[in-house]
């Protein structure tokens, strides 16, 4: 049977090829990079070297890999090796079979259309897997025939190995260049992206500017139309209360009531020409910070007096829970105290039954944290509206028939005010189980 050798010339047995002979053959695969210039070097050795009439390598097909075509050929017709076609899908061929398990197989004299070497008793000896050596004679092989098979069946290995190589590099290379256009086509998308993100860029840039002096405009208008407003409307305020104390006579009953709506109305106004003037004044940083030292319980008494009248009005019974060893804050006091007049006079509006309890908490760790909460028992507010009514003139219920009146700017200042004192309000409610309203600030404000 054929073993893989190394092509160095062995031992002769008398009468067969000498070690040059050999020595040729050998140096002559080497040097051959092609199959089936490999196969012809062979069959023409073993012609002349181990006398032999007929033979033939059988190979795969460059066109198709699952049949053997003709390679080469001695003492055959040129178009019978051409010709010469095996398709390896017949498993029971017995060239198939010695192709397919590696042994050497012994075909009798007369088989017909099993081979070219028909007539003749042949054997069919595999190559590495890739062809067929078929020689006229019988098993075992002569010492030539088998030494010869030997070193063509190394060399196509090593052959077919490279060539395999050669097809994995080209694959892998196709692979990388595929790879190289998809990379290319990427970094065209993402210059594009990015050109069209500068655009971008520019355009949002020009949209933040106008729109930032469109702010400015704005709150530069309503600074105005609010100064605008207060001076008259002081005049009124001022000849109303004028009126009222008797300064131009004696009042009648009736007088006297409508000078009190006219007072009444244009207070209100007064306070909503103070809540735009000071929504513009902090939009424009121009709210400033006046931080001194004050005791929060004193404060929320004082709140709690001033709003007295609203109180007694409401019929609530409001109540304050101080923390134990609270000490003194550094912040805004105006400030503080104009939220904490804020929230206590919506829970007041918003609470028809029930009570108001005002909380002032500390908490050292954390940041020396003071909170001032005010909850109560009132209609509440739906989760869904919790930051709705931060905003600015906005209410849960924004219709003309609504039961509350309001502009909606209370909150949306008391948020900004929180935020000027390095704080926050959070707010807690549900409809129908009441709302507290809690504003967190820290204890020492910073100076801006």
């Amino acid at each position: 049977m054929v073993r893989s050798v190394t092509p160095l010339p062995g031992a002769l047995a008398p009468g067969e090829s000498g070690p040059a002979a050999r020595l040729a053959l050998a140096e002559q695969l080497l040097a051959c990079e092609d199959p089936r210039q490999c196969a012809r070097h062979a069959v023409t050795w073993l012609a002349r070297e181990a006398r032999l009439g007929r033979a033939l390598v059988a190979g795969r097909s460059p066109e198709d890999e699952e049949q053997l075509g003709g390679w080469a050929g001695h003492g055959l017709d040129e178009d019978a090796v051409e010709s010469f076609v095996l398709p390896l899908s017949q498993s029971k061929h017995p060239l198939v079979a010695a192709f397919r398990t590696g042994e050497p197989a012994a075909l009798p004299a007369g088989a017909q259309a099993l081979s070219p070497l028909e007539g003749a008793a042949h054997v069919a000896v595999p190559l590495a897997g890739a062809a067929l050596l078929l020689v006229e004679g019988d098993l075992p092989l002569a010492p030539a025939v088998e030494w010869c098979a030997a070193q063509l069946s190394v060399r196509l290995g090593e052959l077919l190995a490279r060539a395999a190589e050669r097809r994995e590099w080209a694959a892998r290379e196709r692979e990388l260049e595929r790879h190289r256009a998809r990379a290319h086509e990427l970094e065209d998308r993402v210059q594009e992206a990015t050109a069209e993100l500068v655009v971008q860029n520019e355009r949002l840039r020009r949209q933040a500017i106008a729109l930032e002096q469109a702010s400015a405009a704005k709150s530069q208008f309503l600074a105005n139309m609010s100064h605008e407003f207060r001076t008259p409307l002081n005049a009124i305020l001022g000849y109303t209360t004028l009126l009222l104390q008797g300064v131009g006579g004696e009042l009648s009953a009736a007088q006297r009531r409508n000078l009190e709506r006219v007072d009444t109305n244009g207070r209100h106004l007064l306070e909503v020409i103070t809540d735009i003037l000071d929504i513009t004044r902090i939009e424009a940083g121009r709210m400033p910070l006046h931080v001194t030292e004050f005791e929060v319980p004193e404060l929320v008494q004082e709140v709690v007096a001033e709003l007295a009248p609203l109180v007694q009005r409401s019929g609530l019974e409001v109540s304050t829970q101080f923390a134990k060893r609270l000490p003194p804050v550094h912040a805004d006091r105006a400030k503080v105290k104009q939220i904490a007049v804020n929230l206590l006079s919506n829970a007041l509006k918003f609470t028809h039954a029930g009570s108001v309890r005002i909380t002032v908490g500390y908490q050292a760790a954390g940041g020396n944290l003071v909170t001032l909460a005010v909850s109560d028992t009132g209609i509440g507010i739906a989760p869904e509206n919790h930051e709705k009514i931060f905003e600015d003139f906005q209410q849960v219920d924004a219709s003309p028939t609504r039961p509350y009146g309001g502009t909606g700017l209370g909150l949306s200042i008391c948020r900004r005010l929180a935020e000027m004192l390095g704080g926050k309000i959070t707010l807690e409610s549900q409809p129908g189980q009441g709302s507290t309203f809690t504003l967190h600030f820290p204890r020492r404000t910073r100076r801006t």
